[in-house]
């Protein structure tokens, strides 16, 4: 642990207070298990005019600790002026913002002030976990990223201010919570930090922050019953923020997803007709003098669907009474979907909405496709799956859907018929349901993708199979298994992350699941019985059961295996006649492996190797041993 100097602490801690009780002690009790001393914290509290008791539980803490600091102000009618207070007041070199009815976890400031100085970051995300119900943000928090990025660890999904930053980000960049508004006023002060920050990491070992939804209801940022027009001017000042600190490209394009699906979208949402019609315009005219104007792009309207879309584009327009008519819509039960026609996609509206709103607005839509796997079986080296096709939100069917099987490496495809098309209802749409067949022996070794082609009259959609699955698909590997010469041909998988299918043809990726195992030969002892010898990685645990048919389909002879030292195994079964045909089904409890039993080879007549195999046989494990490295014996006499 890093230590402070004399002037400076290590890290600040801001709490902004409210009529916090009772659960304000347990947050201010918590301090002190964050494994820092006094003159490494300094605790800031802002006690902005509670009257429940706070106030003076605040000033008995501050009476009682030295590195305690206590502000006391009149009631300032929302969370963003005692949060700026606080944060003016910090001298720490990092500080860290908790609200008054939240607590960190044990050794939690301690904890990311070392990795923050470990890694160099000048903001670390802290997971945090939900108490009586309230959620905590966790897209974010998948895996702990020393060097994160905003856009691909969909840090813009975190703008609160619960995190460690480093205090100079904040002299840099001037960012500060708005006072004019009523929700969100830290999502700016984030944002601004986000895009001025050298380094962000996120920490995701465990939760370092309790965030409480409170029993009476009265939270700070939920108790308030918020409107269009409150979220119209967050999203104008997150906007600013983000024009200010960014360049045109993929990172402004990227973070705006936040703002155009949340503030944007919730201020052009059903509670737009709950103002006055002087409100909604002003609501409108928020939106069209916001730099939107300027940054609204074809990379920020995919963020949207075809109805948020349509609503926002009409805002920009300034046609406030079609859009007062499309939100009403909407509020009567209007569902949005796309339907297609000659010329594409379009959204459907009702006739007399269909007119005022234009073709070309109805058909600036986003058509994303969706494909499921509903089963999934390995046959040999055959896959053999069910699928189904359609469009998000779409009214329409594919006309037709094919199979796609890609190579990773070099991009060559093959395209595969599909069997048994049929259109199916799912979710209150069309969808086009198929079966298809793939025998990847045919295929050439590397990583094979899986894909669905689905076309609707010209227009065709790719998508990745595999990330949809049915209730029957279980997120398990199949084998490629090559019956007719015993060949373990690759890998069915599902990749890491999106769960897309894929196949390792000759395992050039993947490490080989099930068991490695050759048979070395198998040996007649008498007129009834075989020895079977294996070769396989020592210390290898597997099953064996032997069939008369190469499917091994049925429950076949169980059969004991013994280790015999030095990666030999021996197993013994009741020898058949030479046209029954013998297979041997080998299972490492992660797949298995079917090989052929080959014609036996009649031991020497030697008394010693004739007793040795004998007792083999009989199932004794020292001497099976004993018989393995009497057969290597002969065969370097041989």
């Amino acid at each position: 642990m890093p230590q402070s100097s004399d002037a400076t602490p290590l890290v600040s801690l801001v709490i902004p207070v409210y009529n916090a009780m009772p659960y304000l002690v347990e947050g201010l009790d918590a301090i002190e298990r964050q494994g820092l001393d006094a003159a490494q914290l300094e605790v800031i509290l802002v006690n902005d005019g509670s009257n429940d008791g706070s106030e003076r539980v605040l000033a008995d803490y501050a009476a009682r600790h030295p590195n305690y600091r206590l502000i006391n102000q009149p009631n300032s009618g929302g969370p963003a002026d005692p949060c700026n207070k606080g944060i003016a007041a910090v001298t720490g070199k990092y500080f860290f913002v908790v609200g008054a009815d939240d607590y960190l976890t044990d050794g939690a400031l301690r904890d990311l002030v070392d990795f923050a100085e470990r890694e160099e970051s000048e903001i670390v995300l802290a997971k945090m976990a939900g108490l009586n119900g309230r959620h905590a943000p966790g897209s974010m928090f998948t895996r702990t990223v020393a060097d994160a990025d905003i856009v691909d660890d969909k840090l813009y999904n975190s703008l609160t201010a619960i995190k460690l930053f480093r205090t100079d980000v904040v002299r840099r960049c001037g960012a500060y919570n708005p006072t004019h508004l009523r929700v969100g006023s830290d999502q700016p002060f984030t944002l601004a930090c986000y895009l001025v920050a050298k380094k962000i990491s996120v920490c995701s070992d465990r939760p370092y922050v309790m965030i409480r939804k409170r029993e009476d209801g009265q939270n700070v940022t939920v108790s308030y019953r918020r409107s269009s027009w409150d979220y119209a001017r967050l999203s104008t000042a997150n906007l600013e923020v983000t024009e200010k600190w960014s360049e045109p490209g993929r990172l402004r394009d990227g973070i705006m997803r936040r703002t155009v699906r949340g503030a944007l979208s919730k201020s052009l949402a059903e509670r737009f007709l709950d103002l006055d019609e002087e409100k909604q315009e002003a609501v409108v005219q928020e939106i069209r003098n916001s730099p939107l104007q300027r940054m609204f792009n074809d990379a920020v309207a995919a963020h949207l669907t075809a109805l948020p879309r349509l609503k926002v584009r009409l805002a920009l327009e300034g046609r406030t009474d079609v859009l007062r008519r499309v939100v009403r819509w909407e509020k009567d039960g209007g569902v949005e979907s796309l339907v297609h026609d000659e010329q594409g996609f379009r959204l459907e509206l009702p006739e007399g909405v269909t007119s005022e709103v234009g073709d070309d607005l109805l058909r600036d839509v986003r058509v994303v496709g969706v494909v499921r796997l509903e089963k999934i079986a390995v046959d040999g080296t055959t896959v053999r799956l069910a699928g189904s096709a359609q469009v998000s939100r779409g009214a329409t069917a594919p006309d037709e859907a094919r199979l796609r099987v890609q190579n990773r490496a070099t991009g060559e495809w093959n395209d595969l018929p599909v069997a048994a098309p049929e259109v199916v209802g799912r979710g209150g749409a069309e969808a086009l349901e198929f079966r298809a067949d793939v025998d990847m022996a045919l295929y050439a070794r590397g990583i094979w993708d899986f894909y669905v082609v689905h076309r609707y009259g010209t227009q065709e959609l790719i998508n990745r199979l595999g990330r949809h699955r049915g209730p029957e698909v279980a997120d398990s590997r199949r084998r490629l298994l090559d019956a007719a010469t015993s060949e373990d041909l690759g890998i069915v998988y599902f990749t890491q992350g999106f769960g897309n299918l894929s196949v390792d043809r000759g395992y050039t990726v993947l490490a080989r699941t099930g068991p490695d195992v050759r048979l070395l030969t198998s040996l007649q002892i008498g007129a009834s019985t075989l020895l079977v010898i294996l070769a396989s990685a020592e210390g290898m645990t597997i099953s064996a059961t032997a069939h008369g048919e190469r499917s091994a389909k049925d429950d076949g002879e169980q059969v004991t295996v013994v280790e015999a030292g030095e990666g030999l195994l021996a197993l013994t079964l009741a020898r058949q006649s030479e046209t029954s045909g013998r297979w041997l089904k080998v299972d490492d409890g992660y797949g298995q492996v079917v090989l052929p039993i080959p014609e036996a080879v009649k031991v020497p007549r030697a008394a010693t190797a004739r007793t040795l195999l004998s007792d083999a046989a009989a199932g004794s494990e020292r001497v099976a041993r004993g018989a393995v490295r009497r057969l290597r014996a002969l065969r370097r006499s041989a």
